[in-house]
């Protein structure tokens, strides 16, 4: 019972952070979903080193794992700051491709 609690878990982590990804346009929402995503990632090596018995390798992917997203989240942040900064919005609808842009019409 617990085991299909903790899996019934995982998939409803990440595909809560999939749907997020694909519907939004605010890239701070954005940013949550990617870390739903790699939350729902961190679970799966857990119940799978859980599974296999090699808990303490699944221990030090998920490490590696966390400390990954958080410089993939400090430079998410950064760039949404900066677009901020820039554009006056976070929304991604907003962002054009520059000097490219003109060429294209």
């Amino acid at each position: 019972m617990l085991f299909t609690m903790f899996v019934v878990t995982i998939v409803l982590t990440a595909a809560a952070g999939i749907y997020s990804l694909i519907a939004s346009q605010n890239l701070i929402r954005v940013l949550i979903a990617m870390e739903l995503v790699n939350k729902g990632a961190a679970l799966l090596i857990a119940i799978a080193g859980r599974i296999s018995g090699q808990m303490a390798q699944a221990e030090s992917f998920i490490i590696a794992l966390i400390i990954v997203e958080v410089v993939v989240t400090a430079i998410g942040a950064v760039l949404a700051i900066t677009i901020h900064a820039k554009t006056g919005s976070i929304e991604i609808g907003t962002l054009s491709l520059g000097k490219e842009a003109d060429h294209v019409k």
